[in-house]
């Protein structure tokens, strides 16, 4: 007894179709889109289980791939987000897993005006916190090659600190600035300073209980720093002294008649 046989053995044949839909597309501005038509051609891979949807199956990663891609891209940037996603769109793809060809697609970007207002705002405000970082840089660029100079001749470190102490400057600030840094140059031919407390008595019994107390702490911060331990005793000695009312280099000393 014969078999019948099957009208219809082994795979169904391959279907095929085309694609045109249009949706949103995301930009790398949240909350603004690109509006995206999709146009292409997909075809069924012979499989003993064909997919049930073929076509959206196309669809879904014709879109998945163009979205990817202008989630990276500005509203203002249609013509190079477009090139990108049809140079991967342009060639046949097998979809991964599943029984399904997309053939061909290609992808139309337009972006409303006011996505374009939102993308050259962003951009604006981009430039300027760039501007504001490179400026913040600069500052603190300068304010370190401030530090390592200041730090590197307390001459320098005085005259800074008569610069930013301007309520201290009389007409005699200036000469006696001069003579202080002559006088201190003499001493220490070597770059290494002599005992200052005489020469900061001098310098400063013209000014105010305030600035000479800040000038004094100045000093003996920047002696202590550059390793003169005994000229910071003398300086906070000479401090003491002038608290008091008396010339340091008069203790200790006797009465001369």
């Amino acid at each position: 007894m014969h078999r019948p046989r099957r009208k219809n053995s082994g795979w169904p044949s391959p279907r095929a179709g085309t694609l045109d839909l249009t949706c949103p597309a995301p930009t790398s501005i949240p909350g603004y889109f690109f509006t995206l038509t999709l146009t292409g051609a997909w075809e069924g891979l012979p499989s003993p289980h064909p997919h049930h949807s073929p076509a959206e199956a196309a669809a879904d990663h014709a879109l998945t791939t163009a979205r990817d891609i202008t989630a990276d891209y500005l509203p203002l940037d249609v013509v190079p987000a477009t090139a990108r996603i049809n140079t991967l769109l342009g060639r046949p793809t097998d979809l991964p897993h599943l029984p399904v060809r997309l053939a061909w697609g290609h992808v139309h970007l337009t972006a409303e005006s006011d996505a374009i207002h939102a993308a050259q705002t962003h951009q604006r405000r981009q430039h300027e916190r760039e501007q504001r970082r490179l400026e913040h840089d600069r500052r603190l660029d300068e304010a370190r090659i401030l530090r390592d100079t200041l730090m590197s001749d307390p001459s320098l470190a005085l005259s800074y600190w008569f610069a930013t102490a301007p309520h201290s400057i009389d007409t005699d600030t200036l000469p006696r600035l001069e003579a202080l840094l002559n006088t201190a140059a003499a001493y220490a031919p070597q770059g290494q300073w002599a005992p200052l407390a005489r020469l900061l008595h001098t310098f400063s019994e013209r000014l105010t209980d305030e600035a000479k107390n800040h000038l004094i702490d100045t000093l003996a911060t920047l002696t202590d720093r550059y390793g003169q331990p005994d000229i910071t005793t003398d300086i906070q000695a000479m401090r003491t002294a002038t608290e008091a009312g008396t010339d340091p280099q008069d203790r200790g000393q006797p009465d001369r008649a």
